[in-house]
């Protein structure tokens, strides 16, 4: 809350040097940890970006590598947000925010590369309809250049959430794309809509966040679509692997919590049927060999990863009436009532097939 507040005081004192660049400001936050390697890669791509107007802000979240003295030395007009330890993707991203000047806030993974003509043309595309909240990217697959990582994400009626078109081909695109949800990887958001609606929550660290954000977004009435020729190529998960026990408790534990602080109310009663259905999918899944989890399973004991789904609960069920009263809060700014809600989840929502990477 303190950084969001903060944040806002600060792009509203950047607002009397606007009139100096007619060009909108863009603040690239990029949140790294370690794994210097990849981040030149996704610095380069950032330095070779067609729209001038912009800022690239590192957030340094606690790495034991010399990330800072690297970026003094090869990128000195790179802004560094060094952290004592680790606050995860949302932590990160929100102390970017907070030193941000931008009109507009770009995010891109480490692990990730944009084309030249990324920023220009995300800016173009949101600049285009004032209710548009965050512009989402083509995320290709930067190990199959002919797939998509990405194409926004959906969601099922239990809250998980996963990246729309993965593993589809790359799409013609010419005009803007209605998406339920941006991927956090690579995007743009409106700062006024983030002034209205708050920042990522901490309370997840990592995994889900950006589908939190971005159905507050959506809950108060601001449009989401992916912008044409905002192409990026992400080489999935590799600061923080694809799968592992780690992600599965951050995931398993995060969704609910999506749920509870956004999902019309009468879909949050279905939650513990479709929540049983996708259990009961997945072990079908395993027990045929079939999905993305196989390989998951096959490398960890099953009784660590019960051990994981029980931590998982326990700490979302000690959460959760945290998470109702932020439902409450946010309330505040709620345009689209509960069956308009249900309304747009349904029109995107993921099949279980989509959901468990069939």
């Amino acid at each position: 809350m303190i950084i969001w507040i903060l944040s806002k005081i600060k792009r509203l004192k950047s607002k009397k040097n606007k009139m100096d660049n007619p060009l909108p400001l863009i603040s690239i936050i990029v949140v790294s940890i370690n794994n210097w390697s990849i981040l030149v890669n996704c610095l380069n791509s950032l330095h070779e970006q067609d729209y001038p107007n912009r800022e690239i802000i590192v957030v340094d979240n606690g790495s034991d590598e010399g990330i800072e003295d690297n970026l003094k030395a090869g990128y000195p007009d790179v802004r560094i947000v060094r952290l004592d330890k680790n606050y995860g993707f949302a932590g990160g991203n929100n102390r970017g925010i907070g030193v941000a000047s931008g009109e507009y806030i770009a995010l891109i993974n480490n692990d990730a590369t944009a084309d030249p003509q990324w920023l220009s043309s995300m800016l173009k595309t949101v600049e285009s309809d004032p209710g548009i909240g965050a512009a989402g990217s083509i995320v290709i697959d930067g190990n199959r250049p002919d797939r998509l990582d990405s194409y926004g994400v959906g969601i099922a009626f239990d809250g998980m959430s996963r990246q729309a078109m993965r593993g589809r081909p790359v799409p013609g695109q010419e005009r803007p794309q209605e998406a339920l949800l941006f991927s956090g990887c690579a995007c743009l958001l409106r700062t006024a809509a983030l002034d209205e609606i708050g920042l990522f929550d901490e309370d997840f660290f990592a995994y889900c966040e950006d589908t939190d954000l971005g159905l507050r977004l959506r809950r108060a009435g601001w449009r989401i679509v992916i912008a044409p020729g905002a192409f990026v190529n992400h080489y999935y998960s590799m600061t923080g692997g694809k799968f592992s026990l780690q992600k599965i408790y951050w995931v398993e534990r995060n969704h609910f919590w999506v749920a509870a602080k956004n999902f019309p109310w009468f879909l949050l009663l279905m939650l513990p049927f479709f929540t049983c259905l996708r259990y009961l999918s997945q072990g079908y899944y395993i027990y045929r060999g079939r999905g993305d989890l196989k390989t998951f399973t096959g490398e960890n004991a099953l009784s660590e990863i019960l051990s994981v789904y029980l931590k998982a609960y326990t700490d979302m069920f000690r959460k959760l009436p945290v998470m109702i009263a932020k439902r409450f809060f946010y309330r505040r700014v709620w345009r689209l009532g509960s069956i308009e809600m249900f309304r747009l989840i349904r029109k995107h929502h993921m099949s279980l097939s989509e959901i468990l990477g069939e």
